[in-house]
C-alpha cells in the first residue's frame, strides 16, 4: 500500500496546521531554502526533502528535517596570473572540514549540508603555484563571507591582499590559545600528543584575529588551532 506525500509547497501555511494537527503521522516534502541567486553567479544545486512525523498526543509535534545538500562549482584564481599546481578549498567549522580539490584550471566542485552556514562563514584555500623560475610556492588564505557572498561567488582568488586598518596597539594581556579536536576543545598538550600520533588527521592553525573570533565564537583568543579525525 503506497503512502501519500503531501506537497507542503503548494498549501498555504493555515492548510499545514489542519494536516499536521488531524492526522497521527504524514510524509511530506517542502523546500527548505529557495535559490535566490542568478544562475550566472552561481551553480548550485539544491535537493531538499522534509519528512514530518506528526504526534497528536498532548498536541505536540517532532519534525526530523534532512537538510539540504549544497554544491558550488566555482574557480581558483590567481591575480598575480601564475599557475596553480594544486589546489584545495574548505569550508571550515569546529568540528568538521568540507573540501574539495580543483582540478589544473582551478575549477572544484565544493558540497556541504545548509545547515553549516552561519552569518560569517569562514573558507580556506590551500594551493601550490609554479612562478616564471618554475619554482613551487605553497601557502594558505582564509576569508570570510556572509551566506549570501559564499553562495553568490564564483572565482577565488587564492593570494592574499593585504589592508593595514588603524594603528598599533600594544597591550600586557595575552589573550590564551585555543586547541579544537572534531570540535571538542581539548589542552594543549593533548593536542600536540593527538596531532603526533596521527600525523593524518588533517591541521589548521588560524592567527588572524578576526577570523579567529568569528570561528571560535570567542572574543578573548589569540590563536585557534584545529584538528579533524575524518
Amino acid at each position: 500500500m503506497q503512502k501519500k506525500v503531501w506537497d507542503f509547497d503548494h498549501l498555504p501555511e493555515t492548510e499545514i496546521d489542519k494536516v499536521l494537527q488531524s492526522n497521527k503521522s504524514i510524509c511530506a516534502k517542502k523546500t527548505y531554502l529557495k535559490p535566490t541567486f542568478s544562475s550566472v553567479f552561481l551553480a548550485l544545486t539544491l535537493t531538499s526533502s522534509i519528512y514530518v512525523n506528526a504526534q497528536t498526543e498532548n498536541k505536540s509535534i517532532t519534525e526530523n528535517v534532512y537538510q539540504k545538500e549544497i554544491t558550488i562549482k566555482g574557480k581558483l584564481v590567481s591575480s598575480r596570473n601564475v599557475k596553480l599546481a594544486a589546489g584545495e578549498i574548505s569550508l571550515v567549522t569546529l568540528d568538521k572540514l568540507y573540501s574539495a580539490k580543483s582540478d589544473e584550471n582551478g575549477n572544484f566542485t565544493l558540497s556541504f549540508p545548509e545547515k553549516v552556514l552561519t552569518e560569517y562563514n569562514i573558507v580556506r584555500i590551500d594551493y601550490t603555484t609554479i612562478g616564471s623560475d618554475n619554482k613551487e610556492f605553497t601557502d594558505f588564505k582564509s576569508s570570510i563571507f556572509k551566506t549570501n557572498e559564499l553562495l553568490g561567488k564564483q572565482n577565488f582568488e587564492i593570494e592574499e591582499k593585504y589592508l593595514t586598518v588603524g594603528g598599533l596597539y600594544i597591550s600586557d594581556y595575552q589573550p590564551p590559545d585555543y586547541y579544537f579536536l572534531d570540535g571538542k576543545r581539548i589542552g594543549k598538550r593533548k593536542f600536540e600528543k593527538t596531532k603526533e600520533k596521527h600525523p593524518e588527521y588533517k591541521y589548521l592553525a588560524f592567527y588572524d584575529e578576526v577570523i579567529v573570533k568569528k570561528l571560535s565564537k570567542k572574543s578573548s583568543i589569540e590563536n585557534l588551532y584545529l584538528l579533524y579525525s575524518k
